[in-house]
């Protein structure tokens, strides 16, 4: 598996990955014109197996040095440790990051288990942050990283 720019032919597959009942559940789907900006400014970021991605993460620089973890899904259960530590590897190591930082819902536990493992730390609970599709509000778990944490 390897960590590779996502390009303009990746577009349907980053969609149709963030639509999944299993991520549309937990990830707003942007605008078509935000995803091509984000594979433009080479943000976006496919999990590739060798022969096709099996994941994308979605990087945004809120400031410089501070990233934040906008979207993180895979279709392969298993693949998201090893996917997140290249991730890391792409923040801290190759953009120069200080901090990497993202929310996710107070019910993905998953999510939660995945980033806590990794060595994010739950830094605050923001309530009814994020309304799902089916117009429910829905707590989120704000989370971190920094790169001395990562290099522990």
């Amino acid at each position: 598996m390897r960590l590779q720019p996502a390009t303009t032919q990746d577009i349907g597959f980053v969609r149709m990955i963030w639509a999944k009942p299993r991520n549309a559940a937990f990830l707003d789907v942007p605008a078509d014109a935000e995803v091509e900006d984000a594979i433009a400014a080479g943000d976006i970021l496919l999990w590739h197996d060798g022969t096709a991605p099996v994941g994308f993460a979605y990087l945004q620089e809120w400031v410089p040095e501070v990233w934040g973890l906008r979207a993180f899904a895979t279709d392969v259960r298993g693949a998201g440790k090893a996917f997140l530590d290249a991730v890391l590897v792409e923040v801290f190591e190759k953009r120069g990051g200080h901090r990497v930082g993202l929310d996710t819902t107070v019910d993905n536990a998953a999510a939660l288990r995945l980033f806590e493992a990794a060595g994010f730390r739950r830094e605050g609970v923001w309530r009814e942050c994020w309304r799902r599709p089916s117009g429910d509000w829905v707590d989120c778990v704000f989370m971190a990283m920094l790169r001395r944490e990562w290099q522990e």
